[in-house]
């Protein structure tokens, strides 16, 4: 037998083992392991022993409900640890970067310390997440939900950075948690402001996609004139995919650098880019003022049948009686 022949046995034999193996049953069963283990260590060590018989309905009221005294405090107190978290990433930056550079049997006391305040904050976080799961009766609906999402990928790059360190910094996620300031303090303006202006985005989502395909045409057609206008004098655009970056970094109003066009012809295409750049901020700003001034329009509309419609019923109530 030939070592291709073997090879593709082989090969032929890891992809029979994948098929047979159940992936979905192994991975419940690791789900529920974990699941069993983090119930253990809290309800029989790291809970105080007065909170180690709480219920899952008083969990719920405490972790969901932010309108009860205990559900606003837990709030605020996760509030506190995720900005303190913050602090302690930005921290790391500045005190932990330094120290990776020397061996690990020299690192300072500061980057231990940074080390442990991180993963504190991690195990802090992860114990919430399992107790937001616990508590819930249909818990999918949840863990696939926005604020589902958003707790996971905030612990998540903290386990993902064992194996991939450069994703330790992805733990500034965690700042999205946030934005759950608004639903603890009743800033129901802020709420519906911002709902207004999601509705204004999706409204206005088609006709921006157009546009910044017609502007991506236009940089990839103009790039290419700028490198067959440059190239032959100009050795900074040495491709056409230059002459593209070039095109979109200055549409863009960012600018290239170093990289300018020295022939008249390529600073009079340059001159009509630029002045197509601000063209380009102009338009996108007009859709979606324009389609927020509408959403605030339908919603000022909709308040006002809501108003007229609720009097209408309680004259209909008062002449029924």
């Amino acid at each position: 037998m030939t070592l291709r022949e073997n090879i593709v046995q082989l090969a032929d034999r890891v992809v029979a083992w994948f098929k047979s193996v159940n992936w979905g049953g192994m991975a419940r069963r690791t789900i529920n392991f974990i699941g069993r283990v983090m119930h253990k260590l809290l309800f029989s060590w790291l809970l105080p022993k007065k909170w180690r018989n709480i219920d899952k309905h008083r969990i719920f009221e405490v972790i969901f409900k932010s309108d009860t005294p205990a559900g606003k405090k837990f709030d605020v107190w996760l509030l506190v640890m995720i900005v303190l978290n913050i602090l302690v990433l930005v921290a790391d930056s500045l005190f932990g970067s330094t120290s990776t550079i020397t061996s690990s049997a020299h690192r300072s006391l500061s980057y231990w310390l940074i080390k442990a305040l991180e993963w504190m904050f991690t195990l802090i976080f992860t114990f919430e997440y399992y107790l937001r799961i616990y508590c819930l009766k249909q818990p999918w609906k949840y863990v696939f939900s926005f604020w589902g999402i958003i707790d996971f990928l905030s612990i998540f790059p903290s386990y993902l950075s064992i194996f991939i360190p450069a994703t330790q910094a992805l733990t500034v996620l965690r700042l999205l948690r946030v934005m759950r300031v608004f639903r603890i303090f009743r800033l129901d303006r802020f709420q519906t402001e911002a709902r207004h202006l999601i509705n204004a985005l999706r409204n206005s989502a088609v006709r921006i996609i157009i546009f910044m395909l017609f502007v991506l045409v236009a940089a990839i057609i103009l790039g290419t004139m700028m490198y067959s206008i440059e190239g032959k004098h100009n050795p900074a655009f040495d491709s056409v995919l230059t002459g593209i970056y070039w095109a979109v970094v200055t549409i863009t109003t960012v600018g290239f650098g170093d990289v300018t066009p020295i022939t008249a012809g390529g600073r009079f295409l340059a001159v009509l880019i630029m002045l197509l750049g601000y063209s380009v901020i102009a338009v996108p700003m007009g859709i979606i003022a324009g389609e927020t001034i509408m959403e605030s329009k339908r919603a000022k509309k909709k308040r006002n049948r809501t108003i007229v419609g609720s009097e209408y019923d309680e004259e209909e109530e008062a002449i029924k009686n």
